[in-house]
């Protein structure tokens, strides 16, 4: 076995992918998919990472590679729990992985009272295990594990009429096990359906200058995708970094593919610079910009402070830390992706419902300022714009940042603005929004009223020198995020957008 040092060559891959640029051929400019006009109105979409590395629930779900690695927390976990990895590997994780508590309508239930306007789960992650009844990869959930979570969870989704997200990180596993050694089952070829090809120990390192995916295996990556969208049609398609790792022929093929079959309104949506930006929509994962954006974009991070899968010492994070970041993404244009954890058994755990419930219900009070928004003049106000700018865009320190009631943030529909308090103000404060200097809209406009969201509850303001000043009511929100719905005398214009993807439903006759 090797000795490997991952963390710098990890971070320099991680560096380049940020900043790679591809220069497309002509042949992409048919490709034309640009966002429908669902996506931006949902604001809100819940997935779940699920799969066999749910069985040794530690660490993370790269548990899977890392148990492998000497030297590493898993590995050493690994050793001391299970036994030397030279005889029991990855594989017999996976004939544990039976999900008997999985119920695909129990899970959309949940994740609807929540307030998802959109749901996924990883079809498959790095680790080779496919979550649906497939054809070409005997290492399935239908015929080894939980059923076909793919297919049940798209057909209960549908039924509730919320689109359906399947993600594939599956482009991760070449090189993600040690194929290259023989004495673990990693390297024994009659598992190579599940680990992948013999790589070399730089691909394994993930070394820049490593060989790349053969045809062989891009072949197999390619028919993996297109199975699921030929027989789910889900309505989103996530593929997670390290596409660019796959040649530009593939990528193109399954991109065509899925405008053809796929559902009348798709959408992909990528890491990177690794399609062309007018075949789908870029993606953050627990990042997110500092100020508003003229595009649509998507971000995403767990439940947990750390772990996208579940294991039994993860820290949640609080509703009021998720609706903070769903509050400040959508004032910024964006739509916010949660990733939630289920345990070996397909449930979700109580303490992860807790904090889905209370998201749910300020989403049944508060959910106007958020569903069907546009941007208002400014984003927001306050001393955590500042504050947080660099945290926003680290992703080592994407959880440290911390928000205060004089933080606000604006949404607008109609001829309404709302404007939200990222923590609940005390009662008898007051509180001026500088974002109403009328410089900033239309001289004729007014504000006409001031009432809570919540309660509908009048709210006494004043409106001078350039300030809207709020005396704030009683509340009892817990701490959580806090809405005033403010009239204004006449319909706002919406802000200008810098492509077509508000408002671009696609129209030709689609396969469902």
């Amino acid at each position: 076995m090797y000795k490997v040092c991952l963390t710098i060559s990890l971070v320099v891959l991680l560096l380049q992918q940020s900043t790679a640029q591809e220069t497309y051929d002509s042949s992409w400019a048919g490709l034309q998919n640009p966002v429908p006009s669902w996506f931006p109105a949902a604001k809100f979409g819940i997935y779940v990472h699920w799969g066999p590395y749910t069985v040794p629930a530690y660490n993370s779900e790269w548990y899977s590679r890392s148990m492998y690695v000497p030297g590493t927390e898993s590995y050493r976990h690994q050793l001391a729990t299970y036994g030397s990895q030279k005889t029991f590997g990855y594989k017999d994780f996976v004939n544990q992985f039976r999900g008997k508590a999985f119920n695909a309508k129990d899970w959309v239930a949940l994740f609807s009272r929540a307030g998802a306007r959109f749901i996924g789960c990883t079809a498959e992650h790095a680790d080779g295990y496919s979550m649906w009844n497939s054809k070409v990869n005997p290492w399935n959930a239908k015929r080894l594990g939980p059923g076909d979570v793919i297919g049940e969870l798209s057909k209960s989704a549908h039924k509730k009429d919320l689109p359906f997200m399947a993600t594939f990180h599956h482009q991760w596993q070449w090189g993600w096990y040690p194929t290259f050694d023989s004495t673990v089952d990693a390297g024994n070829p009659q598992y190579a359906s599940l680990y992948g090809p013999v790589v070399s120990v730089a691909a394994w390192e993930h070394k820049p200058l490593a060989d790349r995916p053969d045809k062989a295996f891009c072949e197999q990556w390619t028919a993996k995708v297109l199975e699921v969208t030929g027989k789910y049609k889900p309505d989103l398609l996530y593929f997670d970094s390290r596409l660019n790792h796959i040649p530009e022929q593939y990528r193109k093929q399954i991109v065509k593919d899925y405008m053809r079959r796929g559902p009348k309104h798709q959408l992909i949506l990528y890491k990177s610079a690794e399609l062309p930006e007018h075949v789908g929509l870029r993606t953050y994962e627990k990042t997110r910009p500092d100020s508003s954006m003229p595009e649509t974009w998507l971000t995403e991070e767990p439940i947990s402070t750390y772990s996208w899968s579940y294991t039994p010492d993860m820290q949640l994070r609080s509703a009021q830390n998720i609706l903070q970041v769903l509050v400040d993404a959508v004032s910024k244009n964006g739509v916010y992706l949660l990733n939630v954890s289920p345990d070996a058994d397909g449930a979700i755990p109580e303490a992860q419902q807790q904090v889905l419930e209370a998201i749910g219900n300020w989403l049944h009070l508060n959910g106007e300022a958020i569903y069907d928004t546009r941007p208002w003049v400014v984003f927001g106000e306050g001393p955590g714009i500042e504050k947080n700018r660099p945290l926003l865009k680290d992703r080592r320190k994407y959880f440290e940042v911390g928000y205060t009631a004089d933080d606000i943030r604006y949404t607008s529909k109609g001829n309404f603005v709302y404007a939200t308090f990222l923590s609940t103000p005390e009662a008898g404060q007051s509180k001026s929004l500088t974002a109403f200097n009328q410089s900033l809209f239309p001289q004729t406009m007014r504000v006409a009223d001031v009432t809570v969201l919540a309660t509908g509850k009048k709210v006494d303001w004043k409106w001078l020198a350039g300030l809207l000043t709020i005396n704030m009511p009683p509340n009892d929100s817990d701490n959580l995020p806090y809405t005033l719905k403010i009239r204004m005398d006449q319909l706002i214009k919406e802000p200008s957008i810098k492509n077509n993807q508000i408002g671009s439903d696609r129209t030709t006759n689609r396969n469902r």
